[in-house]
C-alpha cells in the first residue's frame, strides 16, 4: 500500500465522518493504568498523540543516542509495560508508551506504515553506560515474550527488545529535496536527516557498540541462502509484509511470493498476517484446479517470515484496466461510442459471476472482492488473488475485508457478501466512485441510476441489485434532497450555499486547539491554520462569499497562528504568509503584518518556486498584503520583496542557477510555474516594467511544454503515466494565467491553448468534488474560459454532477475530501472550496445581502486578489 494511502488511512480511524488526528481515537475504555493513574513521585507525564511519556522531574533529556524499543502482542502488553516501566523507573530513564490497547492494535494494523510498526515502548538512555545496562536488563526481563520485529532496528537477543541510533527530541532540517524532516546533530554540530527506513543502519559517524556486534552478526547469519527464489520486483508493501515477483532458480518459473510477518498486520478480528497467510494457503488448496484462482506451490518460512508461493498470473488488475479503458474520460459520448466499454463491463461481470459461483460450489466465500484483487488475463479471462479472507460460506467469525464502498455490512452471510461486492465492482467499472457508498450507502443507488441512464442500460444489465440495498428509506430521502437542488432549469444556488454554510458551521470546533474546521489530513501538520486545509482557507471563503465570520473564529486563527513555529513558516497556501494575508483581509491588519514579519524573518526562503508553498506564492502574498494594509500606496518593502523574488524566478526559468531554489517538475497554477507567471503579470501591471511581461511569457512557454494533446481534443499536463487538468497540478491553471496574459498582450500560441483546456475542464466524469483537485475547480475554470459565460450549458452540466458527491445531513451538506474517505470543510478539498467556486459561477446569486459581489475573475478569487 502506498505511503500516502497509509497516511490517509491513519486519519480515518477516530471519526467516521471527518478526517481526524489519531490521538482522538475513542480508547478511554482500554487505556493502560500507567497512562491514567497519577505519575510516580518525582516524575511528570505528558501525552502526545497516541503516546504517553514519563520523564523524571528536573531532568533535561539527552538530544540523541541509542534508543531502545520494546514490541509486544495484545495479550502480553500489560505485563510487558509493567516490567519495562519498573526497570526504567528504577534507573530514572525517560520512556514513552502507547497509551491503550486500542492504540496498540491500531499501530499494528495491516494498513499502517511498516517502518515504525511494532513499537510499543521507547526508552531513552542518557549515555552508553545506561544504554548497555538497560538493554541487558530488559532483554533478561522480557525473555520469552512475543512482539513484531521492528524493521528499522537491531534486535538484542531473543526478547522483543530492539535498538537504533536516533533523535530523542524532535529537531528539524531540510532533506535533499527540501522537505522538512526529523534531524540528528552530526559531530560538527550541523543538523542532518534522521533516516528512518525499514533496514537497520547507523549514521556515518556512529560506531556500533562492541556488545551489539554479536547481535548484528546473528541477524546476518539468520539469512537463509537456500531459499530457491530470486526476487525480481516488489509489487506491494504493507505492515503485514510484502508481495514480490520472483523466479524459481530451480525451474526458471516466475512465481509470486506473499510475505507474512509474525504478530504484524492485525485486522479487526485480531488475526495477524501469518494467520491470514495460512488461511489463504488452505483456501487455495481447497480450490485447486479452478482456472480463476492461482495455483499454490507451498509455504515456506525464511528466518521469521512466512512466504506463500503461488502462480504468477499474467495480466493487469481490473483497476488498471478500468483506468486504461474508462470511456467517460476518453471522449466517448454517444451510445455507439460507449457500446464497446459497456460490452467489456458486461464481459467482466460475467467472468466474475462464473468465478464466484465456482468458489461457492467448493463451499467457500471469497470475502475480499474489489478491482485490485482481480487479474484480467490477456485473453480476457479473470483470476482472483488475495484469499486471506476466504473461508467457509457459513463462517460467522472471520470478518469481511474489501475496499470502502464495495464491502457488505458486517454480519452479511458469505455468498450474499460476495454478491454485494460483485454488484459494487460492476458499478465501479461504470462509475469509479463507489467509495461514496462507504459514506452514504444509498449513494450506490444514485450512481447506479445515473450510470444506467448515461450508458443506456436496460433493467436486466449487470448483476442483480443486492437485497440489502432495498431498505434504505432514510438514506434515499437524503439523496432526493440533494438531487432537488440541481433539478429544474437552473441550479438552486441559494439552497446550495445555505446548506453548505450550515455544514461548515456545524463542523466548527473552536474549543479544540489543533483545528477549527474539519479538513484534509494536511491540516494537522500545519497547526490547523493554513489556507489549503486549515482555518484560514475556510474563513477566507466565508468572507469572500459574504457569509458572517464570527470574531471568535478569527481569534482562534490568530492564536493558532502564533503557536506555529516561525522557523518553518510554509508558504501562501500551507503556511503563515497566507494566514497573515487572510487576517489582514478580515480586518486584523496589525496582527497580519506581525505574523508576516515573523514568517519571513525567522526562516530562509523556500526551496521551491511554486505558488503553493514556494517563493512565487510568498511574493504574491506580499503584494496582496501591501494592498490590504494600504489600498492607496503599497508598502514599498513588501513590493521590493516581490520584485526581488520575481527577478530570481525569471533567472531560474531562463536556465540560470539560483542558489537554494529549484524548478517545479510539473505544471499548474499551484505546483508549477504558472504562479510565477501570475506574479510577473501583477508586478508588470503595478510597475510597467516590460521585462516582467516577458518573464511571464517565458514562464508560460515553459508550462506549455508540459501540455499534450489527447485523442479527445483536450490539452492536459503529462505527468508520468497521468494526464492532469487540475488547478493544483494540471492544465487548467496554465490556461487561466494564459488567458490573463492574452487579455492584454496578443499571443496566438498561448491563446491556442485555451479551447483544449476548456474542453477538458468541462469533462463529464471527475472523481473528486474539491477546488484544487476536483470538479469545483474545473467547473469554475470552464466558466472563466468559456465564451458562453459562467453558467453555460457545459458548466451547468458539470455542476449538476455534484449530486454524485454531496451528502445531506439534516439541513446541512457535507463534502467528501481527497480520496473520498471522509468529509472536509477546507478550501482545497472540501466545502469552503465548493462555496468559493459556486459563488464565482453564480456571480454571487444567493449570497447574503450585505456580502460583497464577485466582480473579478477566477484567478483573483483563487489567489486572494
Amino acid at each position: 500500500m502506498p505511503a500516502a494511502v497509509q497516511e490517509t488511512q491513519l486519519y480515518c480511524l477516530a471519526d467516521r465522518t471527518y478526517y481526524d488526528t489519531p490521538d482522538r481515537l475513542p480508547d478511554a475504555d482500554s487505556r493502560y493504568r500507567l497512562a491514567t493513574d497519577p505519575p510516580p513521585p518525582g516524575w511528570r507525564r505528558r501525552s502526545v498523540g497516541l503516546w504517553a511519556s514519563l520523564t523524571p522531574e528536573h531532568t533535561q533529556p539527552a538530544e540523541q543516542g541509542w534508543k531502545i524499543h520494546v514490541s509486544t502482542v495484545p495479550g502480553e502488553a500489560e505485563a510487558t509495560l509493567r516490567d519495562t516501566a519498573r526497570i526504567c523507573l528504577r534507573h530514572g530513564v525517560p520512556f514513552k508508551f502507547l497509551r491503550s490497547a486500542r492504540a496498540l492494535a491500531l499501530m499494528a494494523d495491516k494498513h499502517m506504515n511498516r517502518g515504525g510498526a511494532g513499537k510499543f515502548i521507547a526508552v531513552y538512555p542518557p549515555d552508553d553506560t545506561a544504554f548497555r545496562s538497560l538493554a541487558d536488563e530488559l532483554s533478561t526481563a522480557l525473555a520469552g515474550r512475543s512482539g513484531p520485529y521492528i524493521l528499522s532496528d537491531l534486535r538484542i537477543g531473543d526478547a522483543p527488545v530492539y535498538t537504533r541510533y536516533g533523535a530523542y527530541v524532535p529537531r528539524w532540517c531540510a532533506d535533499g529535496e527540501g522537505r522538512r524532516v526529523l534531524a540528528l546533530r552530526d559531530p560538527s554540530g550541523n543538523l542532518v536527516p534522521d533516516e528512518r527506513g525499514v533496514v537497520f543502519r547507523t549514521p556515518a559517524w556512529v560506531e556500533v557498540p562492541p556488545f551489539l556486534r554479536p547481535h548484528l552478526a546473528a541477524r546476518a547469519a539468520a539469512r537463509d541462502d537456500t531459499f530457491p527464489y530470486t526476487v525480481t520486483e516488489a509489487l506491494q508493501f504493507s505492515n503485514a509484509g510484502g508481495i514480490y515477483l520472483a523466479t524459481d532458480r530451480r525451474t526458471g518459473r516466475r512465481v509470486v511470493l506473499r510475505e507474512a510477518r509474525p504478530h504484524c498486520g492485525l485486522d479487526g478480528a485480531g488475526d495477524d498476517a501469518v494467520t491470514r497467510l495460512h488461511r489463504e494457503h488452505r483456501a487455495l488448496t481447497a480450490l485447486a484446479g479452478l482456472d480463476c484462482v492461482p495455483e499454490v506451490y507451498g509455504v515456506r518460512t525464511v528466518w521469521e517470515h512466512h512466504f506463500l508461493i503461488e502462480e504468477h498470473i499474467e495480466g493487469a488488475t481490473l483497476l488498471d484496466e478500468i483506468v486504461a479503458r474508462f470511456a467517460l474520460v476518453r471522449g466517448a459520448d454517444t451510445a455507439d461510442e460507449l457500446a464497446p466499454y459497456v460490452a467489456w463491463t458486461e464481459a467482466m461481470a460475467g467472468e466474475l459471476t462464473r468465478a464466484l459461483d465456482a468458489i461457492h460450489a467448493r463451499g467457500l466465500r471469497f470475502g475480499d472482492l474489489h478491482p485490485s484483487n482481480i487479474i484480467v488475463r490477456p485473453d480476457g479471462r479473470i483470476a482472483l488473488v488475495d484469499f486471506e479472507y476466504a473461508t467457509g460460506l457459513d463462517d460467522p467469525d472471520t470478518p469481511l475485508a474489501g475496499a470502502q464502498g464495495l464491502q457488505a455490512p458486517p454480519g452479511t452471510p458469505g455468498a450474499e457478501a460476495d454478491a454485494y461486492a460483485l454488484w459494487a465492482t460492476w458499478l465501479t467499472m461504470l462509475m469509479p466512485l463507489t467509495e461514496m457508498a462507504g459514506l452514504e450507502r444509498a449513494k450506490a443507488l444514485t450512481l447506479e441510476s445515473w450510470a444506467r441512464r448515461r450508458y443506456g442500460l436496460g433493467a436486466g444489465a449487470g448483476p442483480p441489485r443486492p437485497a440489502l440495498l432495498h431498505g434504505l428509506d432514510a438514506s434515499r430521502r437524503r439523496e432526493a434532497e440533494v438531487a432537488a437542488l440541481f433539478e429544474g432549469p437552473d441550479v438552486d444556488w441559494a439552497g446550495l450555499r445555505t446548506r453548505l454554510l450550515a455544514g461548515v458551521r456545524a463542523g466548527a470546533t473552536p474549543e479544540r486547539a489543533d483545528r477549527l474546521f474539519p479538513g484534509g489530513p494536511g491540516l494537522f501538520t500545519t497547526g490547523g491554520t493554513d489556507l489549503a486545509n486549515g482555518a484560514a482557507g475556510v474563513l477566507y471563503a466565508l468572507h469572500r462569499t459574504g457569509a458572517p465570520v464570527p470574531g471568535e473564529w478569527t481569534d482562534w486563527l490568530v492564536s493558532a497562528a502564533y503557536r506555529r513555529d516561525p522557523a518553518a513558516p510554509g508558504g501562501l497556501f500551507d503556511g503563515l504568509p497566507g494566514t497573515a494575508l487572510v487576517l489582514a483581509l478580515l480586518g486584523r491588519a496589525e496582527q497580519g503584518r506581525e505574523l508576516w514579519d515573523r514568517a519571513v524573518s525567522a526562516a530562509p526562503p523556500a526551496p521551491s518556486a511554486d505558488l503553493f508553498t514556494g517563493r512565487a506564492g510568498t511574493a504574491l502574498a506580499a503584494l496582496r498584503l501591501a494592498r490590504a494594509l494600504d489600498g492607496r500606496a503599497p508598502d514599498p518593502r513588501l513590493t521590493d520583496t516581490a520584485l526581488r523574488t520575481a527577478r530570481e524566478l525569471d533567472r531560474l526559468v531562463r536556465g540560470e542557477p539560483v542558489a537554494g531554489v529549484r524548478l517545479p517538475e510539473s505544471a499548474g497554477l499551484l505546483r508549477g510555474l504558472s504562479g510565477a507567471a501570475l506574479l510577473h503579470l501583477e508586478l508588470y501591471a503595478l510597475t510597467g516594467e516590460t521585462w516582467l511581461r516577458e518573464a511571464a511569457r517565458t514562464a508560460l512557454e515553459r508550462e506549455a511544454g508540459h501540455l499534450v494533446a489527447l485523442d479527445d481534443g483536450t490539452l492536459q499536463v503529462k505527468d508520468g503515466r497521468r494526464h492532469l487538468l487540475y488547478l493544483n497540478q494540471g492544465s487548467s491553471g496554465v490556461a487561466l494565467v494564459a488567458q490573463a496574459y492574452t487579455a492584454h498582450h496578443e499571443d496566438p500560441a498561448l491563446s491556442a491553448l485555451i479551447p483544449g483546456v476548456r474542453k477538458g475542464c468541462a469533462m463529464e466524469f471527475v472523481r473528486e468534488p474539491g477546488l484544487f483537485t476536483g470538479r469545483a475547480g474545473l467547473a469554475a475554470t470552464a466558466g472563466q474560459l468559456s465564451p458562453e459565460g459562467r453558467t453555460g450549458p457545459e458548466v451547468l452540466a458539470s455542476v449538476r454532477n455534484l449530486t454524485w458527491h454531496l451528502i445531506a445531513d439534516g439541513d446541512r451538506l457535507l463534502v467528501p475530501g481527497a480520496t473520498l474517505r471522509r468529509c472536509s470543510a477546507d478550501l482545497a478539498t472540501g466545502a469552503a472550496g465548493l462555496l468559493l467556486a459556486l459563488h464565482f459561477l453564480s456571480a454571487g446569486k444567493g449570497d447574503e445581502a450585505e456580502g460583497p459581489r464577485e466582480g473579478g475573475g477566477l484567478l483573483e478569487l483563487l489567489t486572494l486578489g
